[in-house]
């Protein structure tokens, strides 16, 4: 089923895993980390690849992995960074193969150590979209990202957002939002989104914080702002991993309620992988999160 079908009837819950570089660390992340995710019965999970699609014939197997063993839609990742059409279409063909509805392209990030030319058939997501919706007729639902504090290339906001709408007119169906800790910017950003004419459902991606050196990463990786009052407390424990957990999984636990409390499209979790803490997050909110995913 197409993810945008779902989105159609109920808000969606969504966690995103990563294909490990190890080849023999791929058996415990579906025995384990998939199958303790699936528990939570998610609307669909979403599977990323490394930098210049290193991992892509994993993607293509978790994904299906997920597709015949979950009751989880797999939304499969493709960047536009190092892809021919030829590549895309020898994965589109083996995702649909596999029975796989949906994917979701991107731009990709740049990788520094690359030597060759990164963008030769895909310069855009939205370019991307638009030929695997025409090459297979509508066939695969599409999806894309978008960024509450606009892209780190982007001139602005409101360019961002500009660009936000040609991805949909692209026929991207929905969006998942890249990490941000303030609800509030998330709130600024969807309405601005709404009244620039993008009408498909935005999901609120979300990273738990689980350790003092992730808060840095992030911030140097997506220029996130990171609320102060969170940032001091890190500050405060950040010799102490217990305290570090437990502040991050309080922070993450009341920000998804926020969003609920808010209405959103869905939440989309990013999980790292790390499942333990995905079951304690979604104990701390089972509650309400019963009600709101129904």
């Amino acid at each position: 089923m197409k993810i945008s079908e779902i989105l159609a009837k109920k808000k969606t819950l969504s966690f995103e895993i990563f294909p490990p570089k190890r080849e023999e660390d791929t058996f415990t992340l579906i025995d384990k980390t998939i199958k303790k995710l699936a528990s939570y019965e998610p609307d669909f999970m979403s599977v990323t690849y490394g930098a210049l699609g290193n991992t892509l014939s994993n993607t293509a197997m978790i994904a299906k992995t997920i597709k015949d063993n979950t009751k989880s839609e797999p939304l499969a990742h493709l960047t536009c960074v190092a892809s021919t059409r030829g590549k895309v279409d020898s994965v589109c063909d083996e995702l649909q193969n596999y029975g796989v509805q949906n994917i979701l392209t991107l731009r990709g990030d740049i990788p520094k150590e690359a030597d060759a030319p990164l963008f030769s058939d895909f310069k855009h997501a939205s370019d991307m979209a638009s030929y695997i919706k025409s090459k297979y007729d509508g066939k695969f639902g599409m999806a894309g990202a978008c960024y509450p504090e606009k892209h780190p290339e982007a001139e602005s906001i409101t360019s961002d957002i500009e660009f936000l709408k040609v991805k949909q007119d692209a026929g991207m169906e929905f969006f998942n939002t890249q990490l941000f800790f303030d609800n509030e910017v998330f709130y600024h950003f969807l309405l601005k989104a709404r009244k620039a004419g993008v009408t498909v459902p935005i999901i609120p991606g979300i990273m738990p914080v689980t350790n003092y050196n992730q808060i840095n990463r992030m911030i140097q990786m997506s220029g996130c702002k990171v609320p102060l009052k969170l940032l001091n407390q890190f500050d405060r424990y950040k010799d102490d991993k217990d305290a570090i957990e437990e502040i991050g999984l309080i922070f993450t636990s009341y920000q998804i309620l926020d969003l609920m409390a808010n209405d959103v499209d869905g939440i989309h979790i990013y999980s790292m992988n790390k499942s333990g803490f995905i079951s304690k997050l979604m104990d701390n909110i089972s509650y309400v999160a019963s009600g709101f995913f129904k």
